[in-house]
């Protein structure tokens, strides 16, 4: 089996190639120049929002911090009027303990059982 015969085509010149390939390079740089001062921008906001944060993260921290105080003192108060109502409490036993004694005495002299 024969092969053909190569056909010669003639190529463009090299002139020409390297002229499209600088115009088409030109073209990325200036596409990577604008990124570069985009992602500058972009750099710069995030910095802008990291510090607003920031102060919002050291506000709500101090906010908490004094909550967990305020809540420290009253949590206190509670637990001194849990202490006097206990005290209370064992007051009232005490009471009732001796008015059902006394009740139960005078029953037992009204039955004649004393």
């Amino acid at each position: 089996m024969a092969l053909p015969a190569l056909t010669l085509e003639w190529e463009a010149p090299l002139e020409e190639r390297v002229a499209r390939l600088e115009a088409n390079v030109e073209h990325i740089q200036k596409d990577v120049s604008d990124m570069k001062i985009d992602i500058r921008r972009l750099g710069e906001k995030i910095d802008n929002v990291d510090q607003k944060l920031s102060s919002r993260i050291d506000s709500v921290k101090d906010s908490v911090t004094a909550l967990a105080l305020n809540m420290e003192k009253q949590f206190a108060n509670v637990e001194t009027s849990f202490g006097a109502l206990r005290t209370a409490r064992a007051f009232d036993r005490v009471w009732w303990l001796l008015m059902s004694g006394a009740l139960i005495g005078l029953m037992a002299r009204a039955f004649k059982w004393i």
